[in-house]
């Protein structure tokens, strides 16, 4: 059996309900039963149902979130962090202001939504469509704000655009940080471009992880189905793409699971115990 399984959480997690089947849930009691350890390795914050998920993988183990920019301990609360240059957040919000793009600023366990400026009327327009529909779906109240009213550095900065704007965003912000491009299908005509630090991600976050739990990544598995997956998937021993992933997911997966809706994730976890 496998010590560790890394598990995204839009796309592999969960999918269009928004929630784990019960047979995910299922599967991953019988891993804990098993003595197995199970990691969140996601874009999102630790905060709201998100936060809930990493418990149930480990009530007592670390993390990743916000794409390798904190790593969370749900046990003992203890962070490691990775803020992100002033320069880059500032640039993100220039540009965010310039083009009408939603943008949010994170900290491991909080955020807030740039506030938007229409072309005609100098004042913000305090809920923009995508990031308030995205806080819904991440069930979490959205706050309108800047980064200085944030109490903790910040780890990521993502913009929530249309799919058709998201090559736009990722040239604007090209060269400034690490730049990876995610989707949901709870929200399948959006797309998600987050900035962590450069050289931030999942696959680092892991290779942090393996190291402090004293495991080689050769035993690891990554199941993920995104782009901002890749990294992982690309340093641990057993990486897994869904289904459901992006084509380039699918052509770095030495093993390939079922879909997102119908619980490839339970096949993933299934398989580590026989590896």
């Amino acid at each position: 059996m496998l010590p560790l399984v890394c598990i995204d959480v839009d796309g592999t997690l969960i999918g269009s309900s928004g929630v784990p089947s019960l047979n995910v849930i299922e599967t991953i009691n019988r891993a804990l039963s098993r003595g197995q350890q199970l990691c969140l390795s996601t874009a999102r914050g630790a905060m709201g149902p998100t936060y809930r998920y990493a418990e149930m993988l480990n009530p007592n183990g670390w993390h990743i979130f916000h794409s390798g920019g904190a790593l969370l301990h749900t046990g003992s609360g203890e962070v490691v962090e990775h803020a992100l240059p002033q320069g880059i957040v500032d640039l993100a919000l220039k540009v965010s202001q310039e083009n009408n793009w939603a943008l949010e600023f994170y900290t491991a366990r909080d955020y807030r939504v740039a506030p938007l400026f229409t072309t005609h009327i100098q004042h913000p327009t305090m809920h923009p469509k995508l990031a308030v529909a995205h806080s819904e779906m991440l069930g979490v109240e959205h706050v309108s704000g800047i980064p200085s009213d944030l109490s903790d550095g910040i780890v990521r900065v993502q913009f929530v655009v249309g799919k058709s704007s998201a090559n736009e965003v990722q040239e604007a912000m090209s060269g400034f940080g690490k730049l990876t491009a995610a989707t949901s299908p709870a929200l399948p005509d959006v797309a998600f471009i987050s900035i962590t630090d450069e050289g931030v991600d999942k696959g680092s976050a892991i290779s942090y992880l393996a190291s402090l739990l004293g495991f080689g990544l050769s035993s690891v598995m990554m199941v993920g189905d995104g782009l901002n997956d890749l990294d992982a998937l690309n340093v641990v021993g057993h990486p897994v793409a869904m289904g459901n992933g992006h084509a380039e997911v699918i052509s770095v997966g030495k093993y390939i699971v079922g879909s997102v809706e119908d619980d490839g994730l339970c096949d993933a976890i299934k398989l580590s115990w026989d590896l």
